[in-house]
């Protein structure tokens, strides 16, 4: 189960440099750069093969990058991001914006009437952890696309769920309840399935189907 997750919501380093047309050795420098994510998963593999002509013990380790990051891979070489620096300043300029965007909007903007406190939490030192984050892979594990827009989505809906779940479900408000539905059902749309054996631990299961199941009684498929 886990290679099929793999195979189907990411390609294999050596698949994904073919696609976006460089080789795996200029992938890696733009990784040691800081302008491109590492690889999401590595995976150890060991297997054999037995035929009439041979028997043979193979061992390899397989480095999977999410398929969206094709299109940062367009982004720096189009853009000429060829520094941290250049690559750090065009993400923030997308994330930024979809944060603007957001709590602009109407759903954005009842959520800071209800749990107003959670936009300080984007400050300098936040930024700092995303941008590392980002570097090392994770917002391929835990966003669908692994966008810099999605990845500000996704922290929103993570940190305003869990500041409206603080509260019993039979103490919340008609209005309340209805937010909080709509926020999950937001959050379901930008984050990762996440792998078979990650899902039980992620926030996908804390954020999305225990609140499902704790506040509306729903139970996933």
């Amino acid at each position: 189960m886990l290679l099929n997750y793999l195979f189907t919501n990411f390609m294999e380093e050596s698949q994904f440099a073919d696609v976006v047309g460089t080789t795996t050795d200029d992938l890696h420098a733009l990784i040691d750069a800081k302008v491109f994510p590492a690889p999401s998963y590595a995976y150890e593999g060991k297997g054999r093969s037995v035929s009439f002509v041979a028997d043979f013990t193979d061992r390899q380790t397989y480095r999977f990058h999410l398929r969206g990051h094709t299109d940062w891979y367009r982004d720096i070489t189009q853009l000429g991001l060829d520094t941290e620096a250049r690559a750090r300043g065009h993400f923030f300029s997308r994330y930024d914006h979809a944060k603007a965007a957001f709590l602009s909007s109407p759903l954005g903007a009842e959520l800071q009437s209800q749990a107003p406190t959670v936009g300080d939490q984007f400050d300098d030192e936040h930024a700092n952890s995303t941008w590392g984050h980002f570097l090392n892979g994770v917002y391929g594990v835990c966003t669908r696309d692994g966008r810099p827009e999605s990845v500000f989505l996704k922290q929103a809906g993570v940190m305003f769920i869990e500041e409206m779940i603080g509260d019993e479900p039979g103490t919340l408000s008609h209005e309340k309840t209805r937010l909080l539905r709509r926020t999950v059902d937001f959050l379901d749309s930008v984050e990762s399935d996440f792998a078979p054996h990650e899902a039980p631990i992620a926030s996908r299961q804390r954020c999305i189907v225990d609140v499902r199941a704790r506040f509306f009684g729903m139970t996933a498929a």
